[in-house]
Order: C-alpha cells, then structure tokens, then sequence
C-alpha cells in the first residue's frame, strides 16, 4: 500500500478517536467520516508499518446506521464528526469504544466489567463553545483547516440562541481573525465577565461542564456514589475547579477538601462551596505527596489523565472508595488499570453522552477496594 493509493473499504467499527476502522486483507485503516454498514472508496494519506490513515473519496452504499443530515455544513464542518450517525448508534459506539479501551489499554477483561449505564443528552447543549471568527464570518474551524465555516442556524452542538444569533452575523463585523468564546446562560449570550450557571458563580476565564442537559445528572450520580461510602467524615475532591463537585460532596461528607491549581477558578469557588469545604489552591500533582488519609476520593483531571503519582496517593491514602470522572476513555484505562493493580476494583461504570454528535465518551467510574 502507498500513499494516494484508492482502496474500496467497509468499515467495521467505530474507535477512539471517531475514525471508522476497516481492514484489506488483514491490514487496519483508518477513516473519518465513515462508519460501520458503509462501502467506501477512500484514499490513503499515511502509511505505517502497522496500520494506514485514509480520507473519503466517496459512498458506493451508504450504512443503515445514517441519519438524514441536518446540518448544511457538516461535510466541512470540525465542529462535530459523528452528525451523520444515528444517535441510538453514536451511543452504541460510545460504549463500545469504552470497553475497547479498557480492554486494549488497561487489560481488564469485558467479562470482569460492571454494566454500563447510559446518559444521554438532547441536542443543542452547549452552555460554552469555542469558535473562530475571520471578518464577519464567525464558526468552527473546518476539520484539520484554519478555515473558518460559517454556522448554520441548524447547528445541533452550540446553545439555540447562539445558534441563531451567529448564523444571522448578529454582533460580529469587520475584518479582524480571533478566536470568541461565548458563553449561553439562560438564552443570554456572554463573551466575558461573570455568570451565574445553575446555582454556581464563574467567570468566563475558568472551565465549567459543557452540556446544559446533563448537570444535575452528574452531581446526582456523584452524590450517590459518595453515599456508598462506608464512612462520611472526609473526602477529598481533585481538580476540584469552581467546587461544582464539591457542593454534593459537602452534603455528603463532614469536611472535605477541594483541591484546585487555577487561581480564577479557587476565586469562584469560595462563593460557591459551604462551610464544610476548605479550599486549597495549589497544583494537584503537589498536594497529593502531603495528602492524608481520607474517607473518599473524588477526581476530575484533565483529558491526559491524572500523573502516575496522584493515582498512587490516592491508592494508598483513599479509605474505601474512589470516583472518578474521565474524559478521555483511553486515559481513563490507563489510570483505571494502575488502581486495580493497587489493590481497587471497578465498581459501576456510568457514560455520560456530554457532546452529542462528537466522537468525545465521558465516564464515571467508582472503585472499592478489592477484598
């Protein structure tokens, strides 16, 4: 195989990452913008001892699995790449690729895995959304351009009113080229300053969970997860931001620390969290080397996962059980796979569908220690 040579392919399953992956004679290649049920010719543009990258050329049988495409830019569009796949199907996919990468990367076996639960979300979720403007054009970059594509009206990804606002030019002329933040609250749009977002007080400046649908899902599942906790004294919540994770833990648990290195967002959370919760703004990597014993262990990292040493601070000093909220399934297993090897197991597994249309799986775990 070299590259610019055109294959015909049927691809067989969705992987991380959102490519299709298909194989010719035994030989893995991997597509964007196709999807299993499909036959495609597509063309290849790198090619490794170990597998090849291709790009589509064209349908020859388009998959069951796609839906009519409501969007008018979404073969240019990067701002999502699964908008052609059926929803029911995109979840399907999701777990799938959860498993794998537990599997592939973590070496747990399936069979040991508790159920998945799945969360789906409406369309539309946005509350923040990062896009580009070049002159009075204002949208996503088209995939793996600096291109600007203007947004549609149909947009299913950004907030409605931030759809209906960019798509018609509203507010945003002239020649300049940057990169707006907006920020939709209550069918309000906000590039800069402060908010407040179901209860929580931020600043445009921090991170805050994306998708409107599914917030009250997320600290519910945490909160019930902290209920399993054998004792309530102490928690511990890493990556901690404006204490939106620290609010249903504090309910919870008689004291708990909430650890964040960004100073805008520590500033946020001490006019967020109740009296029970003692701030620390330091670096996570840092505290964890001086962190105590506590009753429970909540972390939210970054999508490179949590560093080796914050995952064995938490495997020798958590007392009887650890949630953990992941972006990223491959470095999910990752961590997941040096817990276990500490002594936790897998307990529950929920996925929480937090950016419809987009290949991205967000997970919730909880670990007990093994008996």
């Amino acid at each position: 195989m070299r590259i610019g040579d055109e294959l015909t392919i049927a691809p067989t399953e969705l992987v991380a990452g959102g490519a299709a992956l298909a194989k010719v004679d035994g030989f893995p290649i991997f597509v964007a913008g196709t999807y299993p049920g499909d036959v495609a010719v597509v063309r290849l543009v790198e090619v490794k001892k170990g597998f090849a990258q291709a790009d589509l050329v064209r349908l020859v049988e388009a998959s069951p699995f796609r839906r009519a495409v409501p969007c008018p830019v979404a073969n240019e569009c990067g701002g999502c790449d699964w908008t052609a796949l059926r929803l029911d199907k995109q979840l399907e996919a999701k777990q799938r690729i959860l498993t794998e990468s537990l599997r592939r990367v973590g070496k747990i076996d399936p069979a040991t895995l508790p159920p998945i639960t799945v969360h789906p979300s409406p369309l539309n979720y946005r509350i923040r959304s990062r896009l580009h403007q070049d002159g009075g054009k204002v949208g996503f970059f088209a995939s793996r351009t600096n291109q600007v594509v203007q947004l549609p009206a149909e947009c299913e990804v950004v907030g409605p009113e931030t759809a209906r606002a960019l798509s018609s030019g509203a507010g945003f002329t002239g020649s300049e080229t940057a990169e707006i933040q907006i920020w939709e609250v209550d069918g309000k749009l906000v590039t800069e300053g402060e908010l407040t977002i179901d209860g929580f007080h931020v600043t445009t400046d921090v991170f805050f969970q994306v998708n409107r649908h599914l917030l009250s899902t997320l600290r519910r599942l945490v909160a019930d997860i902290a209920s399993r906790s054998a004792k309530k004294e102490t928690a511990v919540d890493l990556y901690s931001g404006v204490g939106f994770f620290s609010v249903p833990l504090a309910g919870v648990f008689a004291n708990v620390s909430a650890i964040e290195g960004s100073a805008a967002a520590h500033a946020c959370a001490a006019r967020n969290v109740p009296e029970n919760v003692t701030l620390v703004n330091a670096p996570v990597e840092w505290w964890v080397e001086r962190m105590p014993r506590v009753d429970f262990v909540f972390l939210d990292p970054p999508r490179s996962g949590a560093k080796r040493n914050v995952i064995d601070a938490i495997a020798t000093r958590a007392g009887s059980m650890v949630c953990f909220l992941a972006c990223d399934p491959v470095t999910f297993a990752r961590d997941a796979s040096r817990l276990i090897a500490s002594g936790w197991r897998l307990a529950s597994l929920d996925l929480l569908d937090l950016f419809p249309n987009t290949h991205h799986v967000e997970t919730l775990a909880s670990f007990e220690r093994a008996q």
